[in-house]
């Protein structure tokens, strides 16, 4: 093909399907390992990087490899996943398990395309492997992405990284039940500290709630069609503003006022980290409360909430207080370099960056 530098040409690694599936059972233990996942069939089918998504447009889940962080945050912020071209290949996707740019676009198209040219050529992108699984109904897709030097995907490599299909189906179905347990898990944790706790998926449905949340649940607070509703028109629309996919606004709380009895305070945590859980759809946690009940210990709920150690919700709780580090190792007798340690581990687990982060995430959970 015109342009290609077969010099730069990255061929399929001999061992890509062994260690893939290798890689894959790791996955399902600990479903935080996707990422890790991703990178090394990235890195062993020669290619730039790889997304992970859903196709069917309504939920934004996503996992992308570091090397396509940017144009992955464009290709949701600027829309492009509403009018993605390579969603033509999805019939072929359905069909033998993997679909790529040859497939549907010409040349010209390539070379004349906004997709292709405002969105991928300013990172250098060009060609795609998407290889599809089903989900619980659900199409995903493992989009593999290769840059212009890299070269397009041959035939006798597609035919390799479509065997990968039923290996992801699998390996996903499995992660969804571990990342349902959780849920599960998260929910029952608070239902021992007699909390309301509901979940709900990227679209604003109800997967999980405790029983304590049920109880709240009558003509003021309700169920519909999956989705939470209230009579009061202001808790209604922010209610129906979580089921948006996108453009979500950032409520904090929402306040249900009730005929005969006391409101309800809705406090909306976003899921983060090993907590969401891609593949079971977790993506925001509904903690309530009614004036006159008494607080809940905010280091169960830490705990709970981003499987946090006993030490690790000590020290998250200490800063939120304003301690600073420093001062946080020497009120629990840690070294420095112990609770820097412990403070790597807090960020990740809970999707915080920085101090000011994990001062929301503790005080919206401790209400």
């Amino acid at each position: 093909m015109p342009g290609l530098n077969q010099t730069l040409f990255a061929r399929l690694r001999d061992d890509l399907e062994v260690t893939f599936q290798e890689d894959l059972e790791e996955a399902v233990v600990d479903p935080a390992r996707w990422p890790d996942l991703m990178e090394r069939v990235s890195r062993a089918s020669g290619s730039e990087g790889a997304l992970l998504l859903r196709t069917d447009r309504t939920g934004l889940d996503a996992i992308t490899t570091a090397s396509l962080a940017e144009s992955s945050k464009r290709y949701f912020e600027e829309n492009w996943y509403r009018e993605d071209h390579r969603f033509r290949g999805l019939p072929m996707i359905r069909a033998r398990g993997i679909a790529v740019d040859q497939d549907f676009t010409t040349p010209e198209e390539i070379e004349r395309l906004p997709f292709y040219q405002d969105l991928l050529a300013p990172s250098g992108l060009r060609w795609f492997a998407g290889i599809g699984f089903e989900v619980k109904g659900r199409l995903w897709c493992l989009a593999l992405q290769r840059t212009v030097a890299q070269g397009l995907y041959e035939p006798h490599e597609q035919a390799r990284l479509a065997t990968l299909s039923p290996l992801l189906r699998r390996a996903a179905l499995l992660t969804a039940m571990v990342e349902t347990a959780r849920l599960a898990g998260l929910t029952e944790a608070f239902d021992a500290i007699e909390r309301p706790a509901m979940i709900l998926d990227s679209e604003g449905k109800a997967l999980r709630w405790n029983a304590a949340f049920g109880a709240l649940l009558g003509r003021d607070l309700k169920l519909a069609a999956g989705r939470l509703t209230a009579e009061e028109g202001d808790a209604a629309r922010q209610l129906e503003a979580l089921s948006r996919p996108s453009g979500r606004p950032p409520i904090s709380a929402i306040v249900v006022a009730r005929r005969d009895a006391s409101p309800i305070a809705l406090h909306v945590v976003p899921l983060v980290g090993p907590s969401r859980g891609v593949f079971a759809g977790g993506s925001t946690l509904l903690l309530a409360s009614v004036p006159g009940n008494a607080p809940v210990p905010a280091a169960a709920i830490l705990q709970a909430a981003y499987r946090l150690t006993p030490a690790e919700a000590r020290l998250a709780q200490a800063l939120s207080g304003g301690a600073t580090l420093a001062e946080a190792a020497n009120r629990f007798a840690i070294t420095a370099a112990t609770a820097r340690s412990q403070l790597k581990a807090i960020f990740a687990k809970t999707g915080a960056t920085r101090q000011s982060d994990l001062l929301r995430l503790v005080t919206g959970l401790a209400r």
